[in-house]
């Protein structure tokens, strides 16, 4: 019998209401590479309001999945999983300061006292969980209702995988697009862009202070090029793609149907920023704005972005944890690996 090592292997499951993606890490020695990697379209009605409603369709999709992993065999059955991102709430909540005398208390009654006051379920149907920031007078916590997280648990066991952890889909993405080991010290900004929805995310000192959930989405534009161009799908599909915001190809048109619906975006972000601001004062002006996401790569974005905020954009680079001489990953397809890479990346850093 051979025994791997597991702790030092990591596979990571991304789980959307459109795709399924897969990322498995091996470390050699101070060197992480991606060795496999896969991901599958998933029919509508898989998942329902963040649920997965067809489970054993879903557990089908799963096993497909990791039976067509591209590079090496999917060879552990631990599993890095994330939780519906619409599901999830994620608050950096304030303690009162100790005085020598009860520095030592327990501090965990007072973390749930205190997160009553701030999630919108109630306390006896969420699973909480919580890290300290800074100089522990600042908690941040991350909930999700019981239904969620064991509806998950059960299917990812029934597919016969061992749940290492569900993860909230914004702690993923800032591990995979950061430097693990380097600490942010002024805050930035994360845009994901996905096929059926968007975030803000507000990353600062290895916390996550602020996140925002948007409408705006790649299946949004797809869908004002169809009506607005009447073609369908994959025409509109292949305008956005390749097409874009890009004012050099000759289909302008394209063009004028996307800059308003940036525009709108734009507006979001500045939103946003000044939300952050008047929320979460003295922690600095948010200056750089990251994007990631499959959207992120559509022709002329960021350009777009930079010209209408008063920030710095650029592209996320998800594999800035990975060595080279790896598997890799088409270019135009490496921003929609972004939660699935940072999944994967957990388990190697809490076991080192």
């Amino acid at each position: 019998m051979f025994f791997i090592n597991w702790r030092k292997k990591s596979f990571g499951l991304d789980i959307s209401e459109k795709v399924f993606r897969i990322v498995q890490l091996s470390k050699y020695g101070s060197k992480i590479k991606l060795i496999s990697y896969h991901s599958i379209n998933i029919p509508q009605g898989i998942l329902k309001d963040g649920k997965i409603v067809s489970q054993d369709k879903a557990i089908s999709l799963i096993n497909q999945l990791i039976h067509g992993a591209k590079g090496k065999k999917i060879f552990t059955r631990f599993v890095t999983a994330c939780l519906a991102e619409t599901k999830t709430f994620i608050k950096l909540i304030n303690l009162e300061e100790k005085d020598n005398k009860n520095k030592d208390k327990d501090i965990v009654p007072e973390i749930i006292e205190e997160s009553k006051k701030h999630i919108p379920y109630p306390l006896e149907d969420v699973y909480l969980d919580w890290q300290y920031s800074g100089d522990q007078k600042q908690v941040l916590i991350g909930v999700c209702p019981k239904e969620i997280v064991e509806n998950y648990q059960e299917v990812l066991i029934k597919a016969g995988l061992i749940p290492l952890a569900l993860e909230i889909e914004a702690a993923a993405i800032v591990r995979s697009i950061f430097p693990v080991k380097e600490n942010i010290k002024k805050p930035v900004m994360i845009l994901d862009l996905g096929a059926n929805r968007s975030g803000f995310i507000v990353y600062l000192n290895s916390t996550i202070p602020f996140t925002l959930s948007l409408t705006f989405s790649g299946d949004f534009l797809t869908q004002e090029l169809m009506k607005k161009l009447k073609i369908n799908v994959e025409e509109a599909e292949k305008a956005k793609c390749l097409i874009g915001l890009d004012k050099s190809k000759a289909q302008s048109y394209v063009y004028q149907i996307l800059a308003p619906l940036f525009k709108q975006l734009c507006q979001k972000i500045r939103e946003a920023k000044y939300f952050y601001h008047e929320h979460f004062y003295g922690q600095g002006d948010i200056t750089k704005l990251y994007l990631t996401g499959g959207v992120s790569m559509i022709p002329g974005g960021a350009e777009f972005l930079a010209r209408e905020i008063d920030m710095e954009v650029k592209l996320a680079d998800p594999l800035v944890n990975l060595s080279s001489g790896g598997l890799t990953i088409p270019k135009e397809n490496i921003q929609s690996y972004t939660t699935a890479i940072g999944l994967a990346l957990r388990n190697l850093y809490l076991t080192d």
